[in-house]
């Protein structure tokens, strides 16, 4: 007979994954810890989820859409491009995983140890850049002489997103402000409002 879910089981087990990948990483954390703290066997725990990887993120992905959607919503009520830039590069690169360094941390463990025969298990990357696109393209300059292969823009931003999670966690903090700065001029032009 096929077992009934039970949502506050996989609340539970929600709960417990965010937690515990949050506070102790995704190496150090076992789907044991993750079924312990939810009161539950770890059997229980595969029934829901075929693996760590995917429950880690059965965890990410929510937060990660709400915090690129409150991005969103923060960006639009800043009148100058050059600002609104700013702030989606510090929201991206510095705001969003400060949020959750744990768990922003967890993922970078996670892809740098993952089968790559395997994939990832949800197409999460893709969103997030989509979503990264249609915020900038309130930002980023409709005409003119610059001619930038924008559509690239997210790719990079979530590029550098990972290599400063990394370096954030091995206490190697870079000047972001004065990159954003920097990626502001590059993209709008040093003279640009």
């Amino acid at each position: 007979m096929a077992q009934v879910k039970k949502k506050a089981v996989e609340q539970a087990i929600l709960d417990s994954a965010f937690e515990l990948f949050s506070e102790n990483g995704y190496h150090a954390t076992t789907l044991q810890d993750i079924a312990a703290r939810a009161g539950i066997g770890v059997g229980t725990v595969y029934s829901y989820v075929p693996s760590k990887i995917h429950l880690l993120y059965a965890v990410v992905e929510p937060w990660q859409k709400d915090a690129m959607e409150r991005l969103g919503k923060r960006v639009a009520k800043i009148k100058s491009p050059r600002e609104r830039l700013r702030a989606i590069l510090l929201g991206v690169w510095r705001d969003i995983p400060m949020e959750n360094i744990g768990l922003a941390n967890s993922l970078m463990e996670a892809l740098a140890s993952a089968d790559p025969a395997q994939g990832k298990p949800s197409p999460l990357l893709a969103w997030v850049e989509a979503k990264l696109m249609s915020i900038l393209n309130t930002t980023l300059p409709t005409a003119g002489a610059r001619r930038i292969d924008y559509d690239v823009l997210p790719n990079l931003f979530i590029m550098a997103y990972d290599g400063f999670v990394i370096n954030r966690r091995l206490n190697d903090v870079r000047d972001i402000e004065r990159l954003c700065n920097a990626m502001c001029d590059i993209i709008l032009g040093p003279d640009s409002a």
